[in-house]
């Protein structure tokens, strides 16, 4: 007891040196933990930058592969080539066309690169396209046996912090064939799911490492001055902290959702995309179908497009397609109507609550707007002028039938549009598909 007594009389002599020390530990490990979850939520936003970048990268692959060279098969004088640049009429093989996109991508930023390699580089590629170093091959190896997976390292090059990732590429069923019997290609033995291949960005985190290295001694220095504040000061570190970890994860925040609507929007035409098209049908036809209210779909086409595109060039071909997604978003004004890029010179507009007439009223303003444009088109069949054909469907959503339906009728109405002449609007009822042109 007495001993007790004497131990409690030396602490509290020295009740201030005490307080100092236990202050000087909890500074310590709110330093220590405050640098990790910055370095934490550095790692986290570069990840969830390099996943989006990449998904993107790969959309615009599967895009071009889908949408562009699927369709050449029976087209003349068009040839695929990984070589395309010297032969006449050609246009890149999927592979060439992401490699070259990565690499204008690659020039936008210092020390930001996208790659592709593979244990079997096309014969162009052979000197740079397998594994450059060992990061590459690393990659390779795991992602060969965790297809899907991801695989990131952080190095340091040049006195640059880099942020490596990469993910596989796996052999679709679209491209098993072509591979297979390409005069070219290395390997003609691909099965669909077969690693072709890996996806790698690198991208520099010096501004993400700074922003929060600033951050970092704007802690210390506050933590230092409320040191002299003993007790007070305990309660002023964990406000700042938590102040400071809510101001981190929102930006975090802000800018992944600003990343995920880039991923939701074609970059020609401003408007929303095929990918966010499928998302807001299934939506929409799900919440008509509980409302029991109309759901209409617009499919609108250039007529004679290549024409068009063969006469006055891809960039006009591309000034015509953006004055089109405009003339079609400037007549869908309904909260709630979503105009998109279909695919190529396709366009399509998913309207709710619109029956029929209504959605046929949109189709005539669009037709009009079209008269308005102007476009000169010498080589169309039925006018001097680029016109549209549009194909559209409406119903009331029932449980027995997928917003893929609707899709097909809509579809549907426009090949019958095309058919019967072009330049015209054939609206179809899902539930009897009976032709009403317009």
């Amino acid at each position: 007891m007495q001993r007790f007594r004497k131990l409690t009389f030396w602490l509290y002599r020295r009740i201030a040196l005490i307080l100092v020390l236990l202050l000087c530990v909890g500074t310590g490990v709110a330093l220590s933990g405050t640098f990790e979850l910055s370095a934490d939520l550095v790692d986290a936003q570069a990840l969830q930058h390099a996943r989006i970048s990449v998904h993107t990268v790969k959309e615009a692959w599967f895009l071009y592969s889908q949408a562009v060279v699927g369709r050449l098969d029976n087209v003349d004088n068009v040839t695929v080539s990984p070589e395309y640049h010297h032969i006449s009429g050609g246009i890149p093989v999927p592979a060439t066309y992401t490699i070259e996109l990565g690499e204008r991508v690659s020039k936008s930023e210092k020390g930001l690169s996208f790659r592709l390699f593979s244990n079997y580089p096309f014969p162009n590629r052979q000197g740079s396209g397998g594994p450059q170093n060992l990061f590459e091959q690393e990659a390779l190896n795991y992602l060969q046996q965790h297809p899907s997976d991801f695989y990131y390292q952080k190095t340091k090059e040049q006195g640059q912090l880099l942020f490596r990732y990469a993910e596989a590429i796996q052999m679709g069923s679209s491209c098993v064939k072509c591979h297979n019997t390409w005069p070219g290609s290395p390997k003609t033995d691909w099965q669909e799911g077969d690693i072709r291949g890996v996806i790698e960005i690198t991208q520099p985190i010096d501004a993400f490492v700074a922003q929060a290295q600033a951050g970092l001694k704007s802690i210390w220095s506050t933590l230092i001055i409320i040191g002299c504040l003993a007790v007070m000061s305990l309660i002023l570190v964990i406000s700042y902290l938590q102040n400071t970890n809510q101001i981190l994860q929102a930006r975090v925040a802000e800018k992944t959702s600003a990343l995920a609507r880039l991923a939701h929007l074609d970059s020609l035409t401003e408007l929303a995309n095929r990918r966010c098209f499928d998302q807001v049908l299934e939506q929409e036809w799900r919440r008509m179908e509980r409302q029991q209210r109309p759901l209409a779909l617009m499919m609108c086409d250039v007529d004679y497009f290549k024409r068009f595109n063969d006469s006055y060039g891809h960039q006009a071909g591309d000034r015509c397609l953006q004055k089109i997604a405009h003339a079609i978003n400037a007549n869908v004004r309904r909260t709630g109507d979503l105009a998109t890029r279909y695919g190529g010179e396709e366009f399509a507009v998913i309207m709710p609550n619109t029956d029929h007439r209504q959605a046929c009223i949109v189709a005539e303003k669009v037709q009009r707007a079209m008269l308005d444009l102007e476009i000169e088109h010498c080589q169309s069949e039925i006018a001097d002028h680029v016109t549209l054909s549009i194909g559209v469907a409406s119903t009331i959503p029932q449980p027995i039938y997928h917003p893929t339906h609707l899709v097909q009728v809509a579809d549907t109405a426009l090949y019958e549009a095309k058919v019967n002449g072009r330049n015209q609007i054939i609206v179809k009822l899902p539930d009897t598909l009976e032709s009403q042109p317009t």
